[in-house]
């Protein structure tokens, strides 16, 4: 009788703490495509998403190439920037912006790029973490083009400047190629 009632205490234990925990909840979403910039234009990274007791996945985040496999699609590697259940705030924008295209040997071309943006905050809006990747990257080392958040103290904001969270690159194939040479503006407003 006794092991009975220590392993219904077990469960009842169990079932409160998973019961406290709160579900990922999405506050805010835009299915709608942002208008590229032009080429040498300040970026816009428009809102996309923002949930409420998320996280990032840092098992992706960390190592794309191991995860996803170097002859992966590009954008399956978007899966790594969505969120995962956690404590946080997160915030996904996407800059929608024109730029060079290599051409397999031929003349560089002008397309529309997709820069993706993650975001994670406490709950005074203090950016936690961050990280950066152009979507239609599509040589490997994925995690080349991977930026992360190396700024503190910053909060997050309306017309926040990208350069601000001062993004360093997760992986570098020398010193000199550190910082991504861009700026952007984050809108939280998408009116």
């Amino acid at each position: 009788m006794k092991l009975l009632t220590n392993k219904s205490i077990i469960f009842l234990l169990l079932t409160l703490v998973c019961c406290v925990s709160k579900p990922l909840e999405i506050v805010y979403e835009s299915k709608t495509k942002g208008k590229a910039t032009e080429l040498n234009e300040t970026k816009i990274y428009n809102l996309k998403i923002q949930t409420k007791n998320a996280d990032f996945n840092y098992s992706k985040l960390d190592n794309i190439d191991e995860h996803f496999g170097l002859f992966t699609e590009p954008k399956r590697i978007t899966a790594a920037f969505e969120p995962i259940h956690g404590k946080y705030n997160y915030y996904q924008f996407i800059a929608t912006f024109k730029g060079y295209s290599y051409n397999g040997g031929g003349p560089t071309s002008i397309k529309d790029f997709n820069d993706i943006l993650i975001i994670k905050t406490n709950g005074s809006n203090q950016i936690i973490d961050a990280y950066q990747y152009t979507l239609e990257w599509s040589e490997p080392d994925f995690q080349y083009d991977v930026f992360k958040l190396s700024a503190k103290n910053v909060l997050l904001s309306d017309r926040l400047k990208i350069e601000d969270l001062k993004l360093v690159r997760t992986y570098t194939r020398n010193e000199n190629d550190t910082y991504p040479n861009e700026t952007g503006i984050i809108k939280l407003n998408n009116q």
